[in-house]
């Protein structure tokens, strides 16, 4: 599987705004939405319509996104 991955060091952010930014750019650039997003498990959150699963692979404000 191919994932997107997006940085966002911004610690005013909650995870699951970063994740909302990450799932528009994924849209943009795929023309459809993220199903899946892999994140480390300080970033652990939850976001309507998205399966969140934490992953060891995945540093900290680093998120996967895939289908």
């Amino acid at each position: 599987m191919d994932y997107f991955v997006w940085y966002d060091e911004n610690a005013q952010k909650t995870s699951a705004e970063k994740i909302h930014e990450a799932s528009a750019a994924y849209q943009v650039r795929f023309a459809h939405a993220p199903q899946l997003v892999l994140v480390h498990s300080a970033d652990q959150t939850q976001v309507v319509g998205m399966v969140i699963r934490t992953a060891q692979t995945v540093q900290p404000n680093t998120f996967w996104l895939g289908i």
